[in-house]
This record gives C-alpha cells, structure tokens and sequence, in this order.
C-alpha cells in the first residue's frame, strides 16, 4: 500500500469519528456589549468570533451582540473591527451569560502593548501575523519589504525600480522555482501570474517581466492593508497551487477617517488616501483607497524609472444579523504600472525599454452561518481579474546588410536584406484573464470533551492570455531567428479542486491538551498541452500543549510542541506548456549587386516546436517540527524545516540535427536566379554542398531539485519597564542546495575545416561551469524596541548579524563530482577542487551528439584528442572554491511619532553607520562590499 493510500485510510477512518458522536445537549447563550476600552462609547459592527466552534456574529448599531447555542466549556472569544487592535480572550461558557463587555482599544501608540514585529500566531504550523500597525512603522513600499520581518530574512533597502519577487526561508531571496510557488491571496483571491507570457524567446523573460517565475509585488501595495499571515510550514489542505507557503493579506474594511500618507527616499515619492464611509444603519460600508508611487533608479537621471497607480473600492455589509448572519464583501481594484529604461539621455537615438502591466479584477467573498447541526457555515468566494501587459524594446541597429526571413515554415525560401542603419521595434502584448470561484462548508461542534471542525470545499480555476502577442515589422526584426506570435490561439488551463480537512482539539485537562489536523487537497487539470493525473496533496498538523498557564505570571506559563508533513504541488503556466517555437536560420545563398540595384537572398529555416508533453509538476515534501514557550517573562519559538522541491520548472537546452544546403556560386557564373526551388544562372542549376549542424534550442522542464533545512528561532525578553524597552531576538540558519544534472546539451562556435564544429557536447545540467549551488547562512537580529505611550512615540533600533554567509557551486552527475584539475601542461592533477587555489578546473561533457544524431559517451580517448577537447569546460582556478566571509554587521533605526490623533511622523536609516566591510570572496577572486548602502526615507500620515 503506497502512501496515498495510507492517506486515504486515514482519512475515512478519522473523519467519521468525531461527527458520528451526539453533540451536548445543553446549549448556553453569551450576549453582551462592545465598548471602546477608553471612552465607554459603544462600538457597531465589530465582528465576534467562538474560534473553537467557527461561531461568529456582529455587534448592532448600538454595540449589542448575541450568541445562541454554544456548548459548554472553554473558548476563545475573538472580535474584530477596523480602528481597533484585536481582541482575544480565554472565556469558560456553564451558563447563560448576559451583559457581558469587550472592551476594544482603539490602535494607537498611547496603548500600553504595541507591536511593530511579526508575531508567532500559536497555531499547529509556522505562521507569522504582521499587523497594520507593523507594516507603518516598517514604512513598507510593497509586501516584499514586509518579508524582512520574518525569521531569518535581511533587511533590504526598498527598490521600485527592480522587480520584486516573495519567497518564503529563501536564502537569495530572488529563487524564481521559489516566488513561483509562494502563493500570495489578497481578500480570499489568489494573485496569480500563470498567465503572463511576456516572454522574448525561449524562456527569456521581457524586459521587468516576472513570466514563470510568480508576482511581482510591486504591484501590491501596503497603505491599504489591514494584516498579513505568512504560512511558513506546512499550509491547510483549503490553501493550494504553491511549494513554498503562502501569504494572505486583508485589506481595509469598514469606517475610518480619511486618511492621506506621503513617502519619500533618495528614490521613490509616494501618496496614498484612503476613507471608510459608514453608510448607514444596516447598509453596510464603502472602502476607498488610492495608491500612487514614483520611483527612479538614480535621482541624477531619468533613464529608469517605475510608476505605479492603484484604486480599490471595496463594500462590506452584514445580512440578517438577527438570525443566521450572511457577510458579504466586494473590491473592485485596479492598477497601472510602468517600467521605462531610457538610453543614455545625452545620446540623440531614441531607444527605449519599457514594460506596462495594467489589470483590473473584482472580488466576492463571505461567510454564512447556516447553524445546522450538519452545517455551521458556509465560506464562498469568486474573484476575475482581466489585465493588458505591454512590452516594448525600440532598438537602433547598425551593421552591415544582413540576409532575414520571416518564414515560419522550414525549407529553403527567399529572405531580404536588411537596412544597413534601422530601428527595431518590438512589442509583446499580453491579455491575461484569470477567474476562480472557491465554496467551503464547515461542520463544527464540541462532541463530549473534543472540538471537532471538519471542512469540505471545492474550487474552480481558469486562466489564460488573449494578447496580440508578439509583433514587429518584418522589415526591421529586432534579431534573427525571431517571428511574431500571437497569445491568443493558446487554450486556457482548467482545474478543478477538491478539499477536505478535519481539525480535532482534545483537552486533557486545563492545561494539557492535543491538536491534530488531517486533510487531503485533489486537483485535476484539463490543458491541451499535456495529461495530467489527479494531484494528490496530503497535509498533516499536530500540536501537545503540555503547559498552559497564562494566568501564572511566575514560572513556566506556557509550553508546546508542533509539527507538520505535507506535500504541496504546483499548477502549470502557460509560457511552461506553450512556449514558442525555436526558429533557426541558415543563410544558403547571398548575392548583392548594388550598383544594379539587385540581390538575391535564400535562406533555410527549421523549425522546431518546444513543448513538453512530459513536463510534470513541481512538487514540495515539506515537515517541520517546533518548540513553542513562555517561561519567567521571555516568550520563545523555535522550529526546524526541511523541504524538498523536485521537478521545478526549468528552462533545459537540447539539439537536433540540421542541415541546409550552401550553394558554391562564383560570381565569374553570371547572374543568379532562384528557380523552381534552386539558384540558377542562365537556367543551369547551381552545384551546393549540404552543410551538418545542430538546431539547438530550449524547452521547458524539470531539471531543478532544491532541498533546504534550517532551524528558525524568535525569543522576545519582555520590556525592561525603567527604560520601556523590548529587546527580542529573532534569526535563523538555513541550508539550501539547488542541484540540476538534466542532460543539456551545449555547442562548440568554432569552424573545423571551413565547416561548422560537428559535435553537439551534451553536459549534466548545461554546458555552465556548475549545475549547483550550496548556500549556508546563519544570522540574528537584535531588536530593542523603545516605546513611550506618554509621548506617542516608539523607536526601533536593530542590530543584524551576519555571522555565516557560505556559498559554493559544484557539478555533479548522478553523485559522482565531475570537476577534476589539470596544470599549465594539461596533466591531471589530483586533489580537491573545492579547496584547490593553484589549477585549472575542467568539466568533460558526459556524451556528444554527431551530425547523424547518435549520442556516444565521451571517454579518456575524446579527452585526449585536440578535436574533442573544443567540447571541455575550462574554468579559472578559483571558481568551485568555498566563498566563506567573516561575519559582517549593521544598524538600522525606525521611529513613529503620533502628533495627536489626527498625525503621525516615521522616519527610518538602514545601516545608519554606513557600515560596508571587504569580504575577500574567494570563487570570485575580488573583494566585495557587504551590507546594503546606507538608506533612509520619511512618512508623514494625516487623518481628518
């Protein structure tokens, strides 16, 4: 029995269990008032929450609230409103209870506890909460700045001018297999970017363009964001399409005041505005907010620049409030962004690059409380988004007349020659359409001692591309070998999801008590492209609290222990299933007669198509195991991961043999004609020789494997109340190992007897000088986080610390090193590469290809000889060399200060002592600078 079916055996086992048991027949009722903590005033329309039983309700106009049919025992009792911090208490429930009083505090730096972290959110996996209150004093441009507060991440000057990708325990933080499968969900909608194909050729992305490599979240701004949830572990079976966790953002909704922020930094210039409108008793609310940011590279100069605009109105209202409750939500965003690269602006050429990603969507989310005892609630959602990518590259060239053809057919035909002096102006236009709908249905109920909440759900996804494509003047390419394709022939990507998960909480006694969840995510996708099986994703979560004493001040107050197993599984795109054709060109004959004004051009073309009927999808194993405690005043969170990601989406080069025919034309012969298929002269038939080569191209695949492991830790000291400073401690180690040995296949420019090289050298991963990288890191940082409530006013000054920073690239085959040594005469040296600073590093191609198309291993005996040595690697004496630099350290600084209620200021300097140490990198052979520069900007928020 595999492990699917283990699964499944489980999982019908369990399920039944908790449902099959008689709910307690007595039922208690909790009503009561919610007030603000300051003022007394009663507050309407804040949202209360059973957390254990997914009960929920809102208060009335006049702050009145009531929960029918509760059972007996012990909860907690959440509740949420705009304006106000989140409010959560441990309540038992034996008896009726009435009059009871949630006493909310309005958000402010006056309060006693604020929090400008992210906090760990005590759940069975690794999340982490960042609150609105963090997000403006970390005066995030995009939700990629927000990452920085997570466990083991840098601090990063923000930069609008380069595309910003989220990954999740990533230590490059740019891994594209990894932002590809972190899944960003704003308000219930997955952002999805499966459906961008602004792609050049073979797997090139456009200029700015994140094609197959995930969101870019520049486009997501942070003015008009309420919280964020990152899962860092193992996600629920309800969250699917992603490898790597997930980040869920909520956005604004209900009354507020209007509210207008303004940005700067030596590169970006942003406002925003923002109000809640209150639009009557049972009518419900009116959210707007307006986003607009300008960002240059380089204050001296305009040549590159980003400019990005957002709007969104959103509704928000709740339905029968009296009964069973309905809440229903509605945002209608858009957003137009820009990239432009100028040349240099002292040149008179008009080049530009520029890269244009506008979108439009409109979102439907809710809850209905059914109160059934076979139905609690019902959770739906459906989102659409319809969108314009542009990209556009205007080029001046300037050589001498090259032959070109636009023939998209192979076989000879007859080209032109081009201009000697041209512009080319290439434009990829891309429509991508995305529609998803997602209902849910949870069945929650205490059933004896347990808390049992199974959920049931299914999903529905389509995406794809009405575009024009790419287009250019045929007359003025903007390369060889490059045709125009239109978007909109490609088919959309159905897939069809369905989701079932069950979550029992057993309490031992008060303090002791065990969580487990159990659920399994089936997918089944529907493309032309290629056949997919039903994906079959397990999750797993368990959580022993051993010690729960929160109401102890002394001593141990609280102690866990957690993990998680799951795998998680990637959908396709569709620059991955539908790449363009790969378009080779030969030139078979060229004559040119300027002084009569004639030429005569024929040039060969093959074509080869480059899907991959075989491409399989990304897949992540991941487990976690974590220690959660609060013992003596200091809060501590400890967990170690390890994840495996196979079959990540690469982009893999391979060849064929090709031919074309090479006309031996003497101009002493006359005039050339081409005729029924052949250069002529006079009727009489040119003689040719058939020339051997390769077509060599790139499709996509599934080449990467990344394994990592770390362990992340967070502990928070507490406040030093004489100095009202927090110190909290946080960091992580991470080890990560990136490994391709896919044979590729890399060709050798050179000529052997006036002849194209006639071998095609086929290496492990590709004809670079590695196929993979280990990367180490291990650092800390130190927060001491001063917060005086008298002044409205807190201060943050970090510490980060570097103290390992390791990195080494390596090729292997099928574990078997393939890098060896040889000195100045070409002897083999023995030895080890890695540590190695005195000899020459070679690479062997595993096999070659011969112009017939057989493959043949390459041995000690092609190693010997002068016409196979063209295909070895040679690479410098340094380059599979450890870089280890000593630790390296900087200080950051943040502040807030509220001016009443009606203004805040912040200010930030990242690494304020411009603290930029040498390191000696010893595979690159230079010194480099660490650290990121010194960096600041300001913020000043206005509420009226």
């Amino acid at each position: 029995m595999n492990l699917r079916n283990i699964f499944l055996f489980i999982l019908v086992i369990l399920l039944p269990g908790p449902l099959s048991l008689q709910a307690q027949s007595s039922k208690f009722t909790l009503s009561g008032t919610v007030i603000d903590a300051k003022t007394g005033e009663t507050i309407p329309y804040v949202t209360i929450l059973v957390k254990e039983l997914s009960l929920w309700t809102t208060s009335d106009v006049d702050g009145n609230f009531i929960l029918k049919d509760i059972a007996g025992g012990e909860y907690t009792l959440e509740a949420k409103c705009l304006g106000f911090e989140e409010y959560s208490v441990r309540i038992i429930i034996r008896q009726n209870i009435s009059k009871y009083q949630l006493k909310l505090q309005a958000q402010s730096l006056a309060l006693d506890e604020v929090t400008v972290t992210a906090t760990d959110a005590r759940k069975m996996n690794s999340t982490s909460n960042i609150s609105k209150t963090a997000l403006e004093h970390l005066q995030a441009a995009n939700i990629q700045d927000a990452m920085q507060l997570l466990p083991g991440s840098l601090t990063k000057n923000p930069q609008l001018t380069s595309v910003a990708k989220v990954t999740i325990r990533d230590i490059s933080g740019t891994n594209s297999a990894i932002s590809l499968g972190t899944s960003i969900i704003v308000d219930g909608a997955k952002i999805s970017n499966d459906a961008n194909m602004q792609m050049v050729s073979g797997g090139n992305p456009a200029s700015s363009s994140t094609s197959g490599t995930g969101v870019d979240a520049r486009q997501i701004p942070v003015d008009n964001i309420e919280s964020i949830e990152v899962i860092r572990g193992v996600a629920s079976a309800e969250y699917g399409d992603l490898n790597s966790g997930a980040v869920i953002v909520k956005t604004k909704a209900g009354k507020a005041p209007w509210e207008a922020r303004f940005k700067t930094d030596p590169h970006l210039k942003q406002a925003s505005l923002s109000k809640g409108f209150a639009l009557g008793p049972n009518k419900g609310f009116l959210n707007f907010d307006a986003d607009y940011a300008k960002a240059l590279s380089d204050i001296r100069t305009p040549s590159r620049s980003y400019g990005r605009g957002t709007l969104q109105i959103g509704y928000s209202n709740i339905f029968n409030t009296k009964g069973r409750p309905v809440s229903f939500n509605a945002k209608l965003n858009g957003s137009i962004t820009m990239d432009k690269v100028k040349k240099d602006p002292d040149q008179s050429l008009d080049e530009l690059t520029k890269s244009e990603d506008n979108k439009i969507g409109l979102n439907f989310f809710g809850n209905w409380m059914v109160k059934k005892p076979w139905l609690t609630s019902l959770e739906y959602s459906a989102s659409g988004s319809y969108g314009r990518q542009y990209n556009r590259n205007k080029e001046w060239h300037s050589a001498v007349k090259l032959p070109n053809t636009n023939a998209k057919e192979p076989g000879e035909h007859l080209g032109v020659l081009l201009p000697y002096e041209y512009f080319s102006d290439l434009r990829i236009e891309g429509i991508p359409i995305y529609a998803q709908a997602k209902l849910t249905a949870n069945v929650t109920g205490k059933y004896g001692k347990i808390y049992n909440n199974f959920m049931l759900g299914a999903e529905w996804t389509t995406k794809g591309n009405r575009g024009d494509g790419k287009t250019f003047d045929s007359h003025y390419p903007p390369a060889q070998n490059l045709r125009p394709r239109p978007f909109k022939d490609i088919p959309f990507i159905h897939e069809y999801t369905g989701f079932a998960e069950d979550k029992v909480i057993l309490p031992f006694s008060e303090e002791i008590s065990f969580q487990f969840s159990a659920g399994v995510r089936l997918t089944n996708i529907a493309t032309k492209a290629a056949d997919y099986d039903i994906t079959v994703d397990p999750r797993f979560n368990a959580k022993l609290t051993l010690i729960d004493r929160n109401y102890n001040r002394e001593g141990i107050q609280y102690l866990s222990v957690r993990g998680g197993w799951g795998i998680l599984t990637k959908m396709p795109t569709l620059a991955h299933l539908y790449p363009d054709p790969v378009y080779s060109d030969h030139i078979s004959f060229n004559y040119n007669d300027d002084a009569n004004n004639y030429n005569l051009t024929v040039i060969t073309t093959d074509v080869q198509k480059t899907e991959n009927p075989n491409l399989k999808l990304p897949s992540s194993r991941n487990m976690e195991i974590g220690l959660d405690l609060k013992a003596f005043g200091i809060t501590g969170n400890f967990t170690y991961f390890k994840e495996k990601l196979t079959h990540a989406f690469t982009w893999e080069s391979t060849a064929r043999p090709s031919n074309y025919r090479q006309y031996n034309y003497d101009p002493m012969m006359g005039r050339p004609e081409y005729t029924n298929g052949e250069v002529t002269v006079g009727g009489t038939p040119v003689g040719y020789q058939t020339i051997n080569t390769f077509l060599g191209y790139r499709l996509p695949g599934n080449g990467m494997t990344i394994n990592k492991w770390g362990i992340e830790y967070n502990l928070d000291f507490g406040k030093i109340n004489p100095l009202q400073t927090s110190v909290i401690i946080d960091g992580a180690y991470f080890n990560q190992k990136e490994h391709n040995d896919v044979l590729q296949t890399g060709y050798v420019s050179d000529m052997v007897d006036g002849k194209p090289y006639p071998y095609m050298g086929i290496y492990a991963g590709g004809n670079g000088s590695s196929n993979g990288t280990k990367m180490q890191r291990l650092n800390t940082n130190i927060r001491l986080i001063t917060h005086i409530p008298q002044l409205r006013l807190i201060v943050t000054l970090s510490g980060q610390c570097v103290w390992m920073d390791k990195n080494q690239v390596f090729n292997k085959y099928r574990g078997i090193n393939m890098v060896y040594m040889q000195d100045d005469d070409g002897n083999y040296v023995f030895g080890d590469p890695g540590k190695d600073m005195k000899y020459l590093k070679c690479v062997n191609p595993v096999a070659y290809m011969d112009t017939y198309g057989m493959v043949h291993l390459f041995t000690d005996k092609e190693a010997n000889d002068p016409l196979f040595q063209k295909m070895i690697l040679k690479n410098r004496a340094s380059t599979f060399a450890e870089n280890d630099p000593s630790p390296y350290f900087m200080l950051n600084m943040r502040l807030t200060k509220e001016i009443g209620n009606y203004a805040s200021l912040s200010f930030y300097a990242n690494n304020f002592t411009n603290a930029r140490p040498k390191r000696y990198l010893k595979a690159n052979g230079m010194d480099v600078r660490m650290n990121s520069g010194i960096f600041f900007g300001a913020e000043i928020s206005l509420k009226f």
